[in-house]
C-alpha cells in the first residue's frame, strides 16, 4: 500500500440465510429507490424493510431502530448499531415520541441518540421504534410492504432496487434493519418466526406470549398483573335513591283494575314499587 493512502472501504456482506430462499418471491419491475436521508456512499443490507408503491413504482425504506438497554427517562437512547437514524427525524411507538437532535457513534457495542424529550414511559431493550411523522411519535412515516431482495449501495442520482413481495421462515435475530409491529402486521406475506427463546423445558420451547399466541408471561405484563388490586372487579350494585341510580328488585305482581277497585289497585302498586325500591316512601 503506497505511503500517503488511506482506505476506508465498507466489507462485504455477510451472506447469511436469513428467510428460506425456496419461499422467496420478487416483486416485477425495479423500483426507484427515494435515497432521501440515506448515508450517500453506504450500503443497504438485503431484507432492509422498504414501502414499495405498486403504481409508481418507488420504494423508501422504513428506518426503524432497536433499543439496545432499557430506557427509563431522560433524553439519552441506547440503539443497537448500523441503523438508520438521523439527525432531525421524530420515531415513536405509536404512544410516545421524540425527534432526534444527535446521535454519539464512539461506542462499539451501540449508538447514543440525543432526544429532544423524555420519552415519558420505561421502554424495553429490544424494542423497535419507527421513523414517525411528528415529534408525538403516534404514526409511522412509512409502513413497510415490502423487504430489500439484495445488498445496495446508496449513490447520488437513481437507484434502482428490486424488492421480495413474499417470505417465509424469517429469522428476526439475523436482520440487520428491524422490521416494527406495525410493518409486520402490514406484511401478510412474510412469516416471521419467534424473536427470542424465553425458555426451554425438555422439547418443548417457549416464547413470550401474545393477544394472539401463548407462551411465558413478560415482566411488565406481570407487574401490570401485580398492580391490580384483589376483587378489584368485585362490585356491589348500589340502592337506588331520590338522588342516585341504582338496583332495583322485580316488584310483586298487581292484578288488573277490574272496575271499582281502581283506588285498592293504584294504592297495591305504589306499595310494591316501595317495596322494589323504584320510588322512595312516603
Amino acid at each position: 500500500m503506497a505511503a500517503g493512502f488511506t482506505y476506508n472501504l465498507t466489507p462485504e456482506e455477510v451472506k447469511e440465510e436469513r428467510y428460506d430462499v425456496e419461499t422467496g418471491r420478487r416483486r416485477r419491475g425495479p423500483y426507484k429507490l427515494d435515497t432521501a436521508n440515506l448515508p450517500v456512499g453506504e450500503y443497504l443490507p438485503s431484507f432492509t424493510p422498504i414501502e414499495a408503491d405498486l403504481v409508481k413504482k418507488t420504494a423508501s425504506v422504513a428506518i426503524r431502530v432497536e433499543v439496545a438497554e432499557k430506557f427509563t427517562s431522560g433524553t439519552t437512547l441506547k440503539v443497537k448499531k448500523k441503523s438508520l437514524a438521523y439527525v432531525g427525524m421524530h420515531i415513536g411507538d405509536g404512544a410516545k415520541g421524540a425527534t432526534v437532535n444527535g446521535i454519539n457513534k464512539q461506542n462499539a457495542n451501540y449508538d447514543e441518540l440525543t432526544l429532544s424529550k423524555d420519552l415519558g414511559a420505561a421502554v424495553e431493550a429490544g424494542s423497535v421504534l419507527y421513523e414517525a411523522t411528528d415529534v408525538n411519535g403516534t404514526t409511522p412515516k412509512v409502513v413497510a410492504n415490502s423487504a430489500l431482495y439484495e445488498r445496495t449501495k446508496v449513490e447520488d442520482g437513481i437507484v434502482l432496487v428490486a424488492l421480495l413481495m413474499r417470505a417465509y421462515e424469517i429469522e428476526p435475530s439475523k436482520l440487520v434493519m428491524p422490521f416494527s409491529d406495525v410493518d409486520k402486521a402490514n406484511m401478510p406475506h412474510f412469516q416471521f418466526n419467534a424473536p427470542d427463546i424465553k425458555g426451554v423445558s425438555k422439547e418443548n420451547v417457549y416464547t413470550e406470549a401474545t393477544q394472539s399466541a401463548s407462551g411465558l408471561m413478560s415482566a411488565t405484563d406481570k407487574k401490570k398483573l401485580d398492580g391490580i388490586a384483589e376483587q378489584a372487579n368485585k362490585y356491589t350494585l348500589p340502592a337506588a335513591s331520590k338522588s342516585a341510580i341504582g338496583g332495583v328488585k322485580q316488584g310483586t305482581a298487581v292484578a288488573d283494575a277490574a272496575g271499582g277497585d281502581e283506588k285498592d289497585k293504584i294504592n297495591a302498586l305504589l306499595a310494591s314499587l316501595r317495596a322494589a325500591g323504584v320510588i322512595a316512601n312516603s
